[in-house]
C-alpha cells in the first residue's frame, strides 16, 4: 500500500544524475590508436557483476566493453588490460569498487 505524496522516483532522472555528478556513464580510453570505452561503475551490466563475482575478467571485460571486446583483442588488448583500466578509474575517483 503507497503513502498519499510519497515521491515517486523516476529511474532515468536518478541515472542521468549520477553520470553528471561522476563524469559519465562511460570510462573512454585510447588503444593502438582507438577510442574504446566501458561503462562506468553504477552502470554496470548485471553480467559484468557476475562474471566479476565468478573471477571471470573475460566475461567482465565482453561486458563491460558493449560488444567491443572482439575489436579490442584483434588489436591485441587483453581482459587484464580493461581491468586495469578500471582500477585506474578507481583510484583517479578515490572510489573502493569492493564496496
Amino acid at each position: 500500500m503507497s503513502k498519499p505524496n510519497k515521491a515517486r522516483y523516476n529511474l532515468e532522472t536518478l541515472r542521468k544524475a549520477h553520470a553528471d555528478k561522476n563524469g559519465g556513464d562511460a570510462i573512454e580510453f585510447e588503444f593502438e590508436g582507438e577510442t574504446f570505452a566501458i561503462a562506468a561503475p553504477g552502470f554496470w551490466p548485471d553480467a559484468a557483476k557476475v562474471a566479476l563475482k565468478a573471477g571471470d575478467d573475460i566475461g567482465a571485460a565482453t561486458a563491460l566493453m558493449g560488444g567491443r571486446y572482439d575489436d579490442f583483442t584483434a588489436k591485441g588488448g587483453r581482459a587484464d588490460d580493461v581491468m586495469i583500466v578500471v582500477a585506474a578509474y578507481a583510484d583517479e575517483q578515490g572510489i573502493d569498487l569492493g564496496e
